[in-house]
């Protein structure tokens, strides 16, 4: 049963984070919303690796099925790789604020436009 918790609040998430991708005009909150996302999804592929009986994947540690390492191993990987591009991209978002004075991605486009 958890496993299945998991999933559906990993699609919760995902919903969530896509709608405010899609409803927010400002740059920070579409970051935020693409941030709920990557947790959703992050959240999804640890959800799928559930076993519900699984043991560690260390020897000598009896019978039964272990429980796979590499699932872990990559939500590790994409959460490092994300909080990276989150920084990189606020970074942006700051700059761009300071020449453009907004955060209005239409006003943005509109001022791209005009150039």
């Amino acid at each position: 049963m958890e496993g299945q918790t998991g999933v559906a609040l990993a699609v919760v998430l995902l919903g969530l984070g896509l709608f405010t991708l899609i409803a927010r005009r400002n740059l920070i909150w579409k970051l935020l919303g693409l941030n709920v996302a990557a947790g959703g999804a992050t959240l999804f592929l640890v959800a799928l690796a559930h076993r519900p009986e699984g043991r560690p994947p260390i020897l000598g540690l009896g019978p039964g099925p272990a429980v796979d390492p590499l699932p872990q191993a990559l939500v590790l990987t994409a959460i490092v790789i994300h909080f990276a591009t989150l920084a990189l991209a606020l970074v942006y978002v700051i700059f761009l604020t300071e020449h453009r004075h907004t955060q209005d991605v239409p006003r943005l486009e509109r001022m791209e436009g005009e150039e």
